[in-house]
C-alpha cells in the first residue's frame, strides 16, 4: 500500500474546495458570461431555456459522534474511526485510524493508522456518476490529500502519490476536485500555498492529463464539469486576490479566459456549494 507524503503546507481560504451540486449555475448569455445566480441557459437560436450546463453532484450527509465520523449517501456508508492523542498539538490531536466503506454486501476497510503522514479528518466524500470510484478528501496536520477507492474491489490509490510518481513536485495539497459526468476521471487542482495547477486523472488507467496554464495561478477554488463532459470551468487566482473564470476544452486541449470574478462574486459561488462540509 502506498503511503502519504510528509510536510504538506496549509492551504488558505481561497483554496477551499468548492465542488458541488450546482444545478443553479448556468451560462447567462451567448458570450459565455457566467453568473452564479442564473438558473437557465438561453438558447442562442430559439430563445428557449434549458437546464443548467453543470451536472449535479451527489451529496453525502455527514454525522459525527465520539470516536467516529459517518458519511452516507443512499446505499453507500463511509465510517472513519478516530482517536484522540494525548499531549499532542491541537492540529495533530485527532487521528483517523481506519476508514470502512460499505455498499450493499461489500465492505472495505483502509487501515489509515499505518500511513506515514497521518490523517486528521475527512473534508468531503464523492462518488463518480458510474459509482465505480469513490473520492475521499482527507485533512492532515497541514494540507489535504485525496484517496481514490475502487468500489469493485476496495483497492485504493493516494492521488498525491500518483502525482509524485508522474514526476510532479510541490504537491503539498489537493484543493478542488470534481468527477467527470461522462467518464471515470477526476479533475482537480494541486500545489502549495503559492502555486496551483490543474489536472485530470483516470484512476483505472493510471493516466494524467495536465492542463496548460494561462498564467501562474496562486490557487484554484472551484472546478465544474459541463454536463456533456467535453469541457470544464474553474476559478483561479492570480495575482493575489484577483480571480478569473477559465474554460478548458477536452477536444481542443486549450484553456481560454472567460471573465474576471470579483471577491463578492466568488463568495456567491462559495455559498452555492452543496458538496463539502467545512
Amino acid at each position: 500500500m502506498k503511503t502519504l507524503r510528509p510536510k504538506y503546507a496549509t492551504a488558505f481560504l481561497s483554496s477551499i474546495v468548492l465542488v458541488g451540486s450546482l444545478s443553479g449555475l448556468s451560462i447567462a448569455s451567448a458570450k459565455s458570461t457566467l453568473h452564479p445566480n442564473a438558473y437557465v441557459q438561453s438558447s442562442v437560436n430559439a430563445g428557449t431555456k434549458s437546464p443548467s450546463v453543470y451536472q449535479s453532484i451527489t451529496k453525502f450527509k455527514k454525522n459525527e459522534s465520539q470516536g467516529q465520523v459517518i458519511w452516507k449517501e443512499k446505499n453507500i456508508t463511509l465510517t472513519a474511526k478516530k482517536t484522540e492523542l494525548k499531549n499532542a498539538p491541537s492540529t495533530e490531536k485527532n487521528l483517523i485510524i481506519s476508514i470502512t466503506i460499505k455498499k450493499g454486501e461489500k465492505i472495505y476497510t483502509i487501515h489509515t493508522d499505518k500511513f506515514d503522514d497521518k490523517l486528521r479528518d475527512i473534508s468531503s466524500v464523492s462518488i463518480c456518476p458510474s459509482s465505480n470510484w469513490l473520492a475521499i478528501q482527507t485533512r492532515r496536520s497541514a494540507g489535504e490529500t485525496v484517496l481514490l477507492v475502487d468500489m469493485k474491489n476496495g483497492k485504493h490509490q493516494v492521488l498525491n502519490d500518483q502525482l509524485s510518481a508522474a514526476g510532479k513536485k510541490n504537491i503539498e495539497t489537493i484543493n478542488s476536485y470534481n468527477w467527470s459526468p461522462k467518464a471515470d476521471q477526476i479533475a482537480f487542482s494541486y500545489g502549495d500555498t503559492s502555486t496551483s495547477s490543474i489536472a485530470i486523472y483516470n484512476p483505472q488507467k493510471g493516466e494524467f492529463t495536465f492542463l496548460p496554464r494561462e498564467t501562474d495561478y496562486i490557487s484554484t477554488g472551484l472546478i465544474l464539469w459541463n454536463k456533456n463532459g467535453k469541457s470544464l470551468d474553474y476559478i483561479s487566482e492570480y495575482p493575489s486576490d484577483q480571480k478569473k473564470l477559465y474554460r478548458y476544452s477536452l477536444e481542443s486541449k486549450k484553456v481560454k479566459t472567460i471573465k474576471k470574478i470579483s471577491q463578492s462574486e466568488f463568495q456567491k459561488w462559495f455559498k452555492l456549494d452543496k458538496y463539502k462540509t467545512n
